[in-house]
């Protein structure tokens, strides 16, 4: 009889360790999708980056274009009040008439410093 409660108490002991293994085994596939997912993850990452960088780049090209094209534009109103467009040659002759105040302000102001 003794002999018999040592070898349930054996079988119970070894069930307890075999529902361990069963739950390290589960933590342990837990672990490995954990890093797998991880991995992906770190991917999807580098790929945001890049697109990211490659976006910045795009978006430097076009200010640095519309920043020409703005220039481009200027000098194209410049070009039409000397042609002889009444509407730009309005807007030149106001231009200038700012540049001038502007000028006799500050001879204006040399003046009195003088």
């Amino acid at each position: 009889m003794e002999k018999m409660i040592k070898f349930n108490e054996l079988e119970n002991k070894v069930l307890d360790l075999l529902n361990q293994l069963e739950n390290y085994k589960n933590i342990l596939k837990g672990a490995e999708k954990s890093i797998q997912e991880q991995d992906k993850f770190q991917n999807e990452i580098q790929l945001l980056k890049d697109e990211n960088a490659r976006l910045k780049n795009k978006l430097r090209d076009s200010q640095a274009n519309n920043l020409h094209l703005n220039e481009e534009v200027k000098r194209l109103k410049v070009v039409n009040a000397m042609s002889g467009n009444q509407e730009y040659k309005q807007m030149m002759k106001q231009r200038m008439n700012k540049l001038i105040k502007e000028v006799d302000t500050c001879i204006a102001q040399i003046k009195t410093n003088n």
